[in-house]
This record gives structure tokens, C-alpha cells and sequence, in this order.
């Protein structure tokens, strides 16, 4: 617990259901111009999906309403049904998102390392052989920041896509 009007050295960014808005921030909210984001009518999500876009060097970004949501739309775009799919053991694709990757993608999630964590020789290690009755590896997830609110370190990312490219 820490010390009334003391602010934590920490800042909690793994989930929008442990923060608490403040005063400042409810107001906003209640007086943010709205409109319908579906039909590119909501100055807010357009301003925020165009800032994304140049922060990215990308032609466009796109808002989701949840992580599970930009997930499950991640894993569908880069597998096929049949395919697997490695990611951190703890991660949250695996654990809370109702085998939503096997329902809407029909892949198989393999879990490796330990946790959340996982480095280039557990992805090596947890390839399948290539033939007919082995699903083939076409993508690992790399959950940033994990549910835990920690960060997977940006040298294992590269060397882990790095890895994962040149096969």
C-alpha cells in the first residue's frame, strides 16, 4: 500500500479494468465529441487511428475495443486453418480467451517457456517436423506488455523475429 498522496513509481498498463479514471479524465470523457467510428464518423478514433498510422510509418491503423479482439484478428490474418501458433506458456490468447484462436482461426496453440517469457531456443525447440501430419509453425506471439504488466525484452524480441523470419 502506499503512502496517501504518494504517487507509485509503477504505471499499470496491463488492462483498462485496473485503472480508476480520475476527475480530470471522467470529464473529458463526458465531454469528448463522439459520432459513429463504424462509418469513420468519430473524431476521436479517427484522430487516434491516423496518430497510430504516422507513429508507425503506416498508410493506416485501426482501433480495436479489446486486446483479445486485436488477437484474434492478428491470428487470423497470419494463419490458415491447421496451422499452429507458439506463444508464452502464461499468455493470456491461451488462458482467457476461450479457445477463441482454435474457434475463428482453427489453428493449435502450443505454449512454451515458462510463463509468459520465451527465448529463440524455445521457439526452435517447439518446431514441428515438416510433414503431412504435423501442423506447420506460421506465427509466434509475442504478448507486449504481458498480463503481468512486465515487458518481453526488445533484444529477445528481435532475435526471436529475426529467427522465426529466416524460416
Amino acid at each position: 500500500m502506499k503512502p496517501e498522496g504518494r504517487a507509485s513509481a509503477t504505471i499499470d498498463l496491463r488492462s483498462d479494468t485496473v485503472t480508476r479514471p480520475c476527475a480530470k479524465m471522467r470529464e473529458a470523457m463526458a465531454s469528448a465529441e463522439v459520432g459513429d467510428d463504424v462509418f469513420g464518423e468519430d473524431p476521436t478514433v479517427t484522430r487516434l487511428e491516423a496518430h497510430a498510422a504516422r507513429l508507425l510509418g503506416k498508410e493506416a491503423a485501426l482501433f480495436l475495443p479489446s486486446g483479445t479482439m486485436g488477437n484474434q484478428i492478428a491470428i487470423k490474418l497470419h494463419t490458415q486453418p491447421g496451422q499452429e501458433v507458439l506463444f508464452g506458456a502464461g499468455g493470456h490468447t491461451y488462458r482467457f480467451e476461450s479457445g477463441g484462436a482454435a474457434l475463428i482461426s482453427g489453428v493449435q496453440l502450443t505454449p512454451i517457456g515458462a510463463e509468459i517469457h520465451f527465448s529463440v531456443e524455445d521457439v526452435a525447440s517447439a518446431l514441428q517436423p515438416d510433414v503431412y501430419y504435423c501442423p506447420q509453425t506460421r506465427l509466434v506471439l509475442i504478448e507486449n506488455a504481458c498480463g503481468t504488466g512486465r515487458l518481453f525484452p526488445y533484444e529477445d524480441i528481435v532475435a526471436i523475429s529475426e529467427f522465426a523470419r529466416e524460416r
